[in-house]
């Protein structure tokens, strides 16, 4: 291939393909859900009132959360029930609560999170390598050497039935160290450990170029640019950006691409009601002024465009359904006239022009028994204008003609029917 012409090429599509960006996003990860710890008083025998649960955070982690609560009890099996911190976490994530603030700082959500209940007590350490040691020490005789050891106050609880904290230390040597402060009562412990991991993901997004081509195809389906079309088009932009990724839209084939974005503007123009349209009949009457104009000057895409225009703004007579069919007949959209005729005879099944296109419809999609058969049927029937039907087939197959249409059957028509 030439060299320039592959330049070119990616150059296009370069322009057609969807930008990607990089975001970060937060997930939750559960370590701990809703275990239960059973902790001794200090004076029952066999068992402990202490105990150490290390936390070991996922690479990325941003920062964490624990809850707590507490069951006074002297049954070892005793279970105590979860708080459900990660569901409740989840769902502030996906609803934005919970975001990236900062490097390494999340919002802050703890009053949104539904604090446990408790009955017991307990004292929990938040403690790095150090305090744990600390909390673990014990002298010659057994006895522990500190009670209370070094810890992050961020994290640690005293005496505490119940608790959630959201913790923004985040190290390799983190440890939960759990005591019983009570003499005579035992306490059972439910903890759940969560963890925000961030992470970056590609997304794929609508870049400048992609969002103009859409704004200005939009525009395209307007006969009259103007304040208001220019609203409509915002609302249908930005209700397809929604709706579709960059890359799916943009592969859609050309008639795909038209029918959603005429389907959106439809949508706009019903949502947005009198706040974009405050003055409609005027607009349906300066179109079909339009229209007169767009016929003498043959404007068959201009036609297309106001015919369409009618149609969203709820003008669906006969006549308009007729004026689109005849208008795609001439541009050999042959199978979306077809569509355009049918709405229009299910509204006026005796439509003499209706009729005309639909012998037309055959007739130019090599059907020419059936054109002929409505063709004869109909061919001396005065039209609302005081025209003869075959008058204004005869004009019909000139337009055709003029469009650049070529039917060795025309002529066949012509000489049947005696049209001049």
């Amino acid at each position: 291939m030439n060299k320039t012409l592959l330049f070119f090429l990616l150059l296009i599509n370069s322009h057609l393909l969807p930008a990607q960006s990089t975001t970060t996003v937060l997930k939750e990860k559960s370590l701990i859900k809703g275990q239960t710890i059973y902790l001794n008083s200090k004076a029952r025998l066999g068992g402990k009132n202490r105990l150490v649960i290390p936390i070991q955070l996922p690479p990325n982690t941003v920062a964490w959360y624990y809850s707590f609560a507490t069951v006074t009890t002297s049954n070892e099996k005793q279970r105590v029930q979860s708080s459900g911190l990660e569901i409740q976490i989840a769902r502030l994530i996906s609803d934005g609560a919970l975001s990236l603030i900062g490097a390494g700082l999340v919002t802050n959500v703890v009053a949104q999170l539904i604090k446990p209940s408790g009955s017991g007590s307990v004292d929990i350490y938040l403690t790095d390598a150090n305090g744990l040691k600390q909390f673990e020490k014990t002298d010659l005789v057994g006895m522990y050497s500190y009670n209370v050891p070094v810890f992050y106050k961020e994290g640690t609880a005293q005496n505490s039935r119940n608790g959630i904290f959201q913790i923004p230390i985040v190290r390799k040597d983190l440890s939960l160290c759990l005591r019983n402060p009570s003499v005579t009562e035992g306490v059972a412990v439910s903890l759940d450990v969560v963890a925000i991991v961030s992470s970056k993901e590609y997304r794929e997004i609508w870049s400048s170029k992609n969002t103009e081509t859409l704004y200005n195809d939009c525009l395209s389906k307007f006969s009259i640019k103007d304040a208001s079309s220019e609203k409509i088009c915002d609302c249908a932009k930005n209700q397809i950006k929604t709706g579709y990724l960059p890359s799916a839209f943009v592969n859609l084939s050309n008639p795909e691409k038209d029918k959603i974005i005429r389907n959106n503007i439809k949508s706009c123009t019903q949502k947005m009601g009198s706040d974009v349209l405050p003055d409609k009949e005027i607009r349906i009457n300066e179109i079909f002024q339009l229209i007169k104009g767009q016929k003498i000057t043959k404007d068959l895409q201009g036609l297309n465009v106001s015919y369409n225009e009618l149609i969203s703004l709820g003008v669906t007579t006969p006549q308009v359904y007729n004026g689109l069919a005849f208008t795609l007949l001439c541009q050999q959209a042959n199978e979306e006239a077809k569509k355009n005729i049918t709405l229009g005879l299910g509204k006026d099944s005796q439509d003499l022009y209706l009729l005309e296109n639909l012998g037309n419809y055959y007739l130019l999609t090599g059907k020419y028994d059936l054109a002929m058969e409505i063709y004869r049927k109909y061919k001396n029937e005065k039209l609302p204008d005081k025209r003869k039907f075959k008058e204004n087939l005869a004009q019909s197959l000139k337009e055709f003609e003029r469009s650049g249409i070529k039917n060795l059957n025309f002529d066949k028509v012509r000489k049947e029917l005696k049209l001049k």
